[in-house]
């Protein structure tokens, strides 16, 4: 008798609601995993060499930032960051060329994070008002 009883008591614990953390909204992860994944990870190249060298060789540098302004450039929904970054990849491409023939110059580095910086940047607020304002999904193709 005592385990039909048993059965039939409701545990007072199964009917309180568990706490649940909250979670970040879609739109901010969205945001972020646009930053990590599109804007970071094409530098992980200039953070090893960092990391095995102690510095980052000016060839490196240079050429990083003609290929990170062309690629994320490319992206960007604005004209004017388009053609920015267009005109950005190609000086770089040019300076890259003076640097890799020993040419002393000493505009490379600076102007090499610069551009990098200023793209990650502007990039950086495009993404933002994309993800965040317009609530757009990060990889559209996986939205549905």
């Amino acid at each position: 008798m005592s385990n039909v009883a048993d059965s039939t008591n409701t545990d007072k614990n199964t009917n309180k609601k568990k706490f649940k953390l909250p979670g970040i909204p879609n739109y901010w992860e969205n945001f972020l995993v646009s930053i990590l994944l599109h804007l970071l990870l094409p530098l992980f190249p200039l953070a090893i060499e960092y990391i095995q060298h102690g510095l980052i060789s000016k060839n490196s540098l240079v050429l990083a930032a003609s290929m990170y302004t062309i690629s994320i450039g490319v992206s960007s929904r604005s004209r004017l960051m388009f053609a920015f970054t267009i005109a950005a990849s190609v000086f770089y491409a040019f300076l890259y060329g003076i640097v890799s023939g020993q040419t002393p110059t000493t505009i490379a580095e600076p102007s090499s994070f610069i551009g990098i910086f200023a793209t990650f940047i502007f990039h950086a607020g495009e993404r933002y008002n994309r993800h965040v304002v317009d609530r757009a999904p990060f990889w559209e193709f996986m939205s549905n």
